[in-house]
């Protein structure tokens, strides 16, 4: 007589990627972006009575700071602690909202606004780090993509909300129940388990010898680095271009990059995980290519729409591809490095396409950038196939 186990006891149990923690992560990302998103028409709203150029550095001086500040943050988070770095950057990012609505002068608010920098780079990697090591290899993608949704959802709605709020409120209120919004993202983050988080280094090692850069994360980077320098560009020269053209409602790009971005991202983490990163990274940059030549062309509102989607679509079906395999890479306890060596593309990208293309804008014009600029994804495509499909660390 032969017995069999219970299907039970033979089925293998799939970790589950909708855990307490992956869902409190979610919700805490959706609550700190809205804020970011928030603040983008926040700051230059409270520096109307100011000359351009203070506006133009108080609102640019957060992404030097994240820039600036994001390696160090690796090197932080792969020592252990994740969660508390977290923790320590949303209460910083709280601090410098009360700041903004203190109302102390311009160089006040630059300072808060460096502040801001910084901490929303300890959340933000420190956060995604924790995502990452976390979601179950088979639904990695599909996990991340979700995780970044959530972010993206904001930029949907938070500027209109804000802009409501401080027409029946006043801007200084708008800050201070902004804060509110980033200590309850405080208040969830902290309940956030770290299941995989690394050991906590006792004995560090001397700082010229640890990971500023992560080998795995510094190809995929640079292939991310060419879609956000052209985003860049487009976000600050798009208006000049739009009035040179006639474009009445140049609301209309941002709101379909908007949409596609929350549109795509779950979408392309899902099919990350059954094809190869080639066949979703590839499309993604052609898209933003495609997008960028259309943009330079364009004289309808109809065409904005299309360069839009097709830039929202490109934009973040990469940023998606690219972490998962970034995730895919690298060990554990190097994913803060790793983190913080990919997203850095995001911030340099910001920074760059704002200020090296402008010499290039001030020699042509804004459409005959954006036409020069559209090879940078197609470079992109060339290093992922030649280096980073390749080369698995």
């Amino acid at each position: 007589m032969t017995t069999s186990a219970p299907a039970d006891a033979t089925r293998e149990t799939k970790p589950s990627l909708w855990t307490r923690s992956y869902i409190l992560a979610v919700i805490a990302s959706h609550l700190y972006f809205f804020t970011y998103h928030a603040s983008i028409v926040e700051v230059p709203a409270s520096l109307t009575d100011q000359p351009p150029w203070i506006i133009g550095l108080v609102v640019g001086a957060m992404g030097m700071a994240g820039m600036i500040f994001r390696p160090l943050v690796g090197v932080w988070l792969d020592g252990g602690n994740r969660v508390r770095l977290a923790r320590l950057g949303a209460i910083g990012t709280t601090i410098a909202f009360i700041g903004y609505g203190l109302d102390l002068g311009p160089w006040a608010m630059l300072a808060f606004r460096l502040l801001h920098g910084m901490t929303m780079a300890m959340f933000t990697t420190a956060l995604l780090a924790v995502v990452g090591a976390s979601v179950p290899p088979a639904s990695r993608g599909a996990g991340i993509g979700l995780y970044q949704t959530a972010g993206a959802v904001g930029q949907l709605y938070a500027a209109p909300i804000a802009i409501a709020v401080a027409v029946v409120a006043g801007m200084n209120i708008t800050f201070l129940l902004t804060a509110g919004v980033v200590f309850v993202s405080l208040v969830t983050a902290s309940m956030v388990r770290d299941t995989h988080a690394p050991a906590v280094v006792t004995t560090p090692l001397p700082w010229r010898q640890r990971a500023w850069v992560s080998k795995t994360a510094f190809l995929p980077a640079l292939v991310f680095l060419c879609v956000t320098a052209p985003w860049g560009a487009v976000t600050t020269f798009l208006i000049e271009f739009a009035d040179e053209r006639a474009l009445t409602n140049v609301g209309l790009f941002y709101t379909m990059v908007a949409a596609t971005q929350v549109l795509s991202r779950a979408s392309v983490g899902w099919l990350a995980d059954r094809l190869t990163p080639a066949l979703t990274v590839i499309p993604a940059l052609m898209a933003a290519t495609t997008s960028l030549l259309l943009l330079s062309v364009t004289r309808t509102e109809t065409m904005l729409l299309v360069a839009g989607l097709l830039f929202g679509l490109g934009l973040a079906s990469t940023q998606t591809s690219m972490v998962a395999l970034v995730v895919s890479r690298t060990a554990p306890a190097g994913l803060g490095s790793a983190m913080a060596t990919y997203t850095i593309a995001w911030d340099v990208g910001l920074v760059l396409g704002g200020t090296l293309f402008g010499f290039v804008v001030n020699a042509t014009s804004p459409a005959t950038t954006f036409a020069i600029i559209s090879l940078m994804p197609i470079a992109g495509a060339a290093l992922f196939l030649l280096r980073v499909a390749r080369d698995p660390a």
